[in-house]
């Protein structure tokens, strides 16, 4: 069962996540790095000025190239009480994106507090790659994407008690392959799998950092154009860059993005268990 968390008590959370925003955005600007707000963060910004009201993170998005010197920046340029978490600097981490945590904060996810790794209160940080639209390589390559995800996932996160048998023992010999195949190779792999097409022109970009179905491929592909064309916008009476394709991109990503979903899924999606803002 999810932790309810009390309205106040979440929007302090936003509170600190918009202080973690700040933080990499000054990073990025002294250091010439363009990134954009990205999926529920950008339809917070055109929908809401703010972070959707219910919104339990923040989303910024960079290509693959920016991404990575932020990573080399962030290991003698971030501001104490800060961290920059992705599967280098903190070896448990799962996910092939990265967060920049605030420390002395706690947000932990079901199906995370077993998980020996940094915890803070974070923003999440997806780098973009090149990607082939409606090419047989490109189908193949999420496939193979998709599964590395997974079993990654289960490596690391295990098999709820509640699935049946036969996913309990799958889940119990994908977590021993880490005898076989270490999590450090396997990250690595699935980088270097991410990074195929772009020492070329594809002309799109897209997010692939979770594993992706075709659903997903097509919600949140993207012209490489649109992203270098973007303007500043008021996102918690601070400006901060968007695409200036907004409109599309929220099309392609929420369909009718000016409409309130029902009242039921008006509520954080992050499966939180516990928070401590200070």
């Amino acid at each position: 069962m999810d932790y309810e968390i009390e309205s106040n008590t979440l929007r302090k959370a936003q509170l600190v996540q918009l202080e973690i925003l700040i933080e990499f955005d000054r990073i990025c600007k002294i250091n010439n790095l363009s990134y954009q707000l990205f999926a529920g963060t950008l339809l917070g910004a055109i929908r809401h000025k703010g972070f959707i009201p219910w919104d339990d993170d923040i989303d910024v998005a960079m290509v693959r190239s920016d991404y990575e010197k932020l990573l080399d920046i962030c290991k003698n340029d971030l501001k104490t009480d800060y961290f920059l978490q992705n599967y280098s600097t903190d070896p448990n981490f799962f996910r092939q994106f990265s967060r920049m945590r605030k420390d002395n904060t706690k947000y932990i996810q079901k199906g995370y507090k077993d998980i020996d790794m940094h915890h803070g209160i974070f923003i999440d940080i997806f780098p973009l790659d090149n990607v082939k639209p409606n090419s047989i390589v490109e189908n193949i390559r999420c496939k193979i994407l998709l599964i590395l995800s997974r079993l990654n996932t289960i490596r690391n996160k295990g098999v709820s008690p509640k699935s049946n048998i036969f996913k309990r023992v799958i889940g119990i010999l994908i977590k021993s392959s880490n005898i076989l195949i270490h999590k450090s190779v396997h990250d690595k792999i699935e980088t270097k799998i991410m990074k195929i097409f772009n020492d070329k022109d594809t002309g799109y970009l897209n997010h692939l950092t979770n594993g992706t179905t075709k659903v997903r491929f097509e919600r949140f592909l993207m012209k490489e154009e649109d992203f270098h064309d973007i303007i500043d916008w008021e996102f918690e009476s601070l400006k901060f860059p968007i695409p200036k394709n907004y409109d599309n991109h929220l099309k392609n990503m929420y369909g009718d993005y000016m409409k309130l979903p029902p009242k039921e899924k008006q509520k954080p999606h992050h499966g939180i268990i516990e928070l401590i803002v200070d």
